[in-house]
């Protein structure tokens, strides 16, 4: 998880939604989930979701939809622990990272963060 210290002053939260939907849209699905949240999803397993705080904004890999996230939590009660993030770590990981940076380094590049 990125974590990017913003001061709410400088940023319009419906701006800021705005353009970072027309920067992904064509590359990638994007969903504004909710007034502080947005969903960049790469496939239907791979994924990241931007949330909006007061004084931060985290970029999180994760699934993004609600039906992967419930099959990975299945898979995870059912399996048990060391298979499932066995496969995890191989298989997720690395894609739920390399998502997460490119989205981090967009927004590092396209608005002005206080440093943490």
């Amino acid at each position: 998880m990125k974590t990017l210290k913003i001061n709410t002053n400088k940023i319009n939260i419906n701006e800021f939604a705005e353009q970072v939907s027309s920067h992904f849209r064509g590359k990638y699905a994007v969903t504004d989930n909710n007034k502080n949240e947005i969903t960049i999803a790469k496939s239907t397993t791979i994924g990241c979701r931007i949330i909006l705080t007061k004084k931060k904004l985290m970029v999180n890999g994760t699934f993004p939809t609600a039906g992967a996230q419930i099959v990975a939590v299945t898979i995870f009660l059912l399996g048990g622990i060391i298979i499932p993030m066995t496969i995890y770590m191989v298989a997720y990981k690395k894609k739920f990272v390399a998502i997460e940076n490119e989205v981090s380094q967009y927004l590092k590049a396209g608005f002005s963060f206080d440093k943490i």
